[in-house]
């Protein structure tokens, strides 16, 4: 699998040559989840860059990435010892968070994740950041796009037949919107869930039946949460849940499924999803990590192919120009992805 998608992945080797002159020789941390399209970015800028790679959890770790990282002379390293970098490229302000409880500051951030710019916003020992999600090519491509795919992958490997099954998804704005289209263009009947009364006016818009959770969760065979916020499904509105039907996150936030609130229900492990028992029955998806990176094999490669080379020519502006705080991804940096695109 890493040696086709390294062969696809062709515009992040150009974007490395378009940016070499800005980036080599400086000290660049990545912390995206692990897998095989961030193993081709990484080893990409470890032939420019002084690079630092670490995990950013282990459910979304491949394995075979990380084998062939190393096999290419690419260390993975821990946390702690990518801090020192002088730039970050993170996701969900991990790295920056822990810099910045061990009082260390760092040049430049390129924020992969609404989560993390949302969080960046309670820190301070960065100079400057740019959110890449704010982007279209990102925020809209990949998040509306590409993420959808990701979640119809892993519910694939379930074994199941998708087609007439009644989906929930809780959250509708670029991620849930995303998997709302991907959902129905399989046959399923999807409803959605969201608290803001203008993202629930244009799911209705794009044809979907909104719901309230409780009702949602009592009819719905999947329950797909997209939110970014924790216990969306507590120990409150647990036992609402259908019986038999499939939970899975597709989030940024490790407990939007907050089974730390489940002390009720029995725990059976059935390989990469978990029955819960109790009062009623269900089944929880990776353990309530992002099934389409822990499950699946995540964005579809041509996405993520754009998305990291957008991210390299973040960080090329981030390193040549002078600001403060957190911006939105420069149209000129959007554009010179597009120009990239025609070559």
């Amino acid at each position: 699998m890493m040696e086709w998608i390294n062969e696809r992945m062709s515009l992040v080797r150009k974007a490395c040559d378009e940016v070499k002159k800005s980036i080599d020789g400086i000290s660049l941390a990545l912390c995206f989840p692990l897998e095989f399209k961030t193993a081709v970015l990484a080893y990409e800028l470890s032939k420019i860059c002084e690079l630092n790679v670490c995990k950013f959890d282990e459910p979304t770790t491949k394995k075979e990435a990380v084998e062939w990282l190393e096999n290419k002379g690419v260390e993975i390293k821990k946390m702690e010892d990518c801090l020192n970098a002088e730039y970050y490229l993170d996701c969900v302000a991990t790295l920056t968070y822990l810099a910045n409880k061990k009082d260390r500051t760092v040049k430049g951030v390129i924020e992969l994740t609404k989560s993390g710019v949302e969080r960046l916003a309670n820190l301070n020992n960065y100079k400057k950041a740019i959110s890449i999600d704010d982007s279209l090519i990102k925020g809209l491509g990949e998040n509306r796009f590409g993420t959808g795919w990701g979640l119809i992958d892993s519910l694939i490997r379930l074994n199941i037949f998708l087609p007439g099954k009644r989906v929930f998804v809780i959250g509708y704005g670029r991620v849930g919107e995303g998997c709302c289209h991907a959902l129905r263009d399989c046959g399923c009947i999807v409803y959605v869930y969201d608290r803001d009364d203008i993202r629930r006016a244009i799911a209705e818009y794009n044809g979907f039946k909104v719901l309230e959770i409780e009702d949602g969760l009592g009819k719905a065979d999947i329950i797909v949460t997209a939110t970014g916020v924790n216990s969306v499904i507590n120990s409150e509105n647990v036992h609402h849940i259908k019986n038999g039907a499939i939970l899975c996150n597709m989030g940024a936030g490790k407990y939007e499924i907050d089974c730390r609130e489940f002390k009720d229900y029995r725990i059976k492990n059935l390989g990469c999803i978990s029955k819960y028992e109790g009062r009623n029955h269900f089944y929880l998806l990776a353990n309530g990590n992002p099934a389409n990176l822990s499950v699946g094999f995540g964005t579809p490669v041509e996405i993520m192919d754009k998305t990291f080379s957008l991210s390299l020519f973040a960080l090329e502006y981030i390193i040549n120009n002078d600001f403060r705080g957190v911006i939105d991804t420069p149209e000129e940096v959007e554009r010179k992805l597009v120009k990239l695109l025609r070559l």
